[in-house]
């Protein structure tokens, strides 16, 4: 059986239909719009920062985006770790170009989906 992050969801209590993984890539500043990135060493400030501004481009990020945001940031070659689950307490500005919402960290729901990863990490 394939372990999905659908059933991580699911066996912390969150609704997948009611979610959102985003992983990030680590960019030290975006040409298009000369916005800071990520690196290895970003704080959680920065992350949570960076995490809050998407693209107002409706192919890009969704126009009606969940409300719990799985954060995960860039590991090795193609792996992932989960930095943070987000709720998504809805968008406090857009300029046309950049969208930016109020994300609070949701401890509740972190702590199941870390413990969950933890556990399958353990047992493959």
């Amino acid at each position: 059986m394939t372990l999905t992050l659908g059933a991580i969801l699911r066996s912390a209590g969150i609704d997948p239909a009611n979610a959102q993984a985003m992983r990030h890539a680590f960019v030290g500043e975006y040409e298009d719009s000369g916005l800071p990135g990520i690196h290895a060493d970003s704080t959680d400030e920065e992350l949570l920062a960076y995490t809050s501004q998407q693209s107002a481009k409706p192919w890009i990020f969704p126009v009606e985006p969940p409300s719990i945001w799985v954060a995960l940031v860039r590991e090795d070659g193609d792996r992932a770790r989960l930095w943070s689950v987000l709720e998504n307490r809805g968008e406090v500005s857009n300029d046309g170009a950049l969208r930016t919402f109020d994300l609070v960290v949701s401890i509740g729901a972190a702590e199941p989906v870390r413990a969950h990863l933890a556990n399958a990490r353990s047992t493959f």
